[in-house]
């Protein structure tokens, strides 16, 4: 059973363990073998933090910490927990991390991470996966594959208009 349809089957959101594989199991370790990224994800379970906020205390660059946020949340490791505004009008995203405890464990043919949900922020996990999960484009056997990206058609007849006078 896949993660996706275990999630819409017995939807949970009070810090239980869900066991990732595949793909989403191979992004966590990914994720985690970067220590930039373990910093950036530790220093987000307990209270959401800027980026900013967490390159200070973190001592990450802030280039590097942007990056990263950004590849984490585009995993699903990282999810905004809300947006907050400043005096001078900046917006900045208060990021949280998605799971409190994560184990990898491997049998050198297969990986499977068990991961504990942080349940401030496991309703917003829960509304990413299935997002995401509604993006890709179900094949006739059952599989799922990625929708195909919009290929630009050029315009058949490509006229430069002429001026008369």
């Amino acid at each position: 059973m896949s993660l996706l349809t275990n999630l819409r089957e017995n939807p949970r959101t009070d810090g239980e363990a869900l066991v990732l594989r595949g793909r989403l199991a191979k992004e966590t370790v990914t994720a985690l073998s970067d220590e930039f990224s373990r910093r950036i994800l530790a220093s987000t379970i307990d209270e959401g933090k800027t980026v900013q906020e967490i390159s200070l205390e973190q001592a990450v660059p802030l280039s590097t910490c942007y990056r990263r946020a950004h590849e984490l949340l585009q995993e699903g490791l990282l999810v905004p927990e809300r947006i907050v505004v400043t005096l001078e009008g900046k917006r900045h995203t208060v990021f949280r991390s998605s799971f409190k405890r994560v184990e990898v464990a491997s049998d050198l043919t297969e990986t499977s991470v068990s991961v504990e949900l942080n349940k401030d922020v496991a309703g917003k996990f829960q509304q990413m996966l299935f997002r995401l999960s509604y993006q890709s484009v179900a094949r006739p056997d059952g599989m799922a594959r990625e929708p195909r990206a919009a290929v630009p058609r050029a315009n058949p007849v490509d006229r430069v208009p002429t001026v008369t006078r």
